[in-house]
């Protein structure tokens, strides 16, 4: 089948050269920011003969979508994937900070029970518009989503073309810190506060609360980041109907944009340091981990 985008994350100038056909920008502070001025036509014919579309969307079927995401996941490696996790937080590779979520939820897809459609409960809609340039650019800069799982594939495609980087002991030394720092909450800290904790902390580099609330949401997704209310999407296929369901239980009210597992999680729980050893390879060195 011919390619329909590049499969890689764009860098080096190609990635200035994207933002600005995507309508980015960085401002004063070193922060993505929406660029009010337009690309001129000879940006946008260089993006183009490099290969990208930055205006187009590819519409797949479900079906297809889940075929291609089955088909990258399996030419990515488990470890290769949370290492290249560690290099996103640490801050040299943000590509790194999705891969966890977007392999999560592909990996078990081949085995997932099928439902009445003939295709497994993976919260995909009949079909689905993808702008892979878009997204390919937005993985570059660090964002980080899991949601919309459709935009998933583009993450996926471009590691199993790519590759993925490896994290730098700066990156490694970022991470562990991370890990202390959730273990050692107070029992009764909420993942909004322990974003904010991090945040005041300045301990993960080139992120937003967004990103932060990301990246938490992937350490819950591999069960690093532990809740009692749904299993991690690492272990099984967790339906669409199951999360759902699951979102009755958790107590009080929390925020729409911080959703189960992470949701789940409160102080308390720690962090799961079989799990970190197990999908990391890194003995927990926090107060709190089971």
């Amino acid at each position: 089948m011919a390619k329909d985008w590049p499969e890689r994350i764009p860098e080096g100038e190609e990635l200035p050269l994207l933002m600005r056909c995507c309508g980015y920008r960085f401002n004063r502070a070193g922060n993505v920011a929406v660029d009010p001025v337009p690309p001129e036509p000879e940006e946008l014919a260089e993006a183009e003969r490099l290969g990208w579309a930055p205006a187009q969307t590819i519409s797949l079927s479900a079906a297809d979508l889940i075929a291609r995401a089955i088909a990258a996941a399996a030419r990515l490696e488990p470890d290769q994937v949370a290492a290249a996790f560690v290099a996103g937080v640490g801050g040299s590779h943000p590509r790194g900070r999705q891969i966890l979520i977007s392999y999560a939820w592909a990996r078990h897809l081949s085995g997932a029970p099928r439902t009445d459609s003939g295709l497994p409960d993976c919260g995909l809609a009949e079909r689905s518009e993808v702008n892979f340039s878009d997204q390919a650019l937005r993985l570059a800069l660090g964002y980080v989503w899991n949601e919309l799982p459709a935009n998933f594939l583009p993450d996926l495609e471009a590691a199993a073309a790519q590759g993925l980087p490896s994290p730098s002991a700066d990156d490694e030394a970022v991470f562990r810190r991370l890990i202390q720092v959730i273990g050692s909450q107070a029992p009764d800290t909420t993942p909004g506060e322990l974003e904010k904790n991090l945040a005041r902390l300045k301990l993960i580099p080139k992120s937003d609360k967004y990103a932060r609330y990301g990246m938490l949401q992937a350490l819950a997704e591999v069960g690093v980041i532990p809740n009692p209310i749904l299993d991690p999407s690492w272990d099984r296929h967790i339906p669409y109907s199951e999360r759902i369901a699951a979102h009755q239980q958790v107590k009080g009210s929390p925020r729409s944009d911080i959703v189960l597992p992470l949701a789940g999680w409160r102080g308390a729980e720690g962090i799961d340091g079989a799990r970190l050893q197990q999908v990391f390879g890194i003995e927990p060195a926090s107060p709190r981990s089971r």
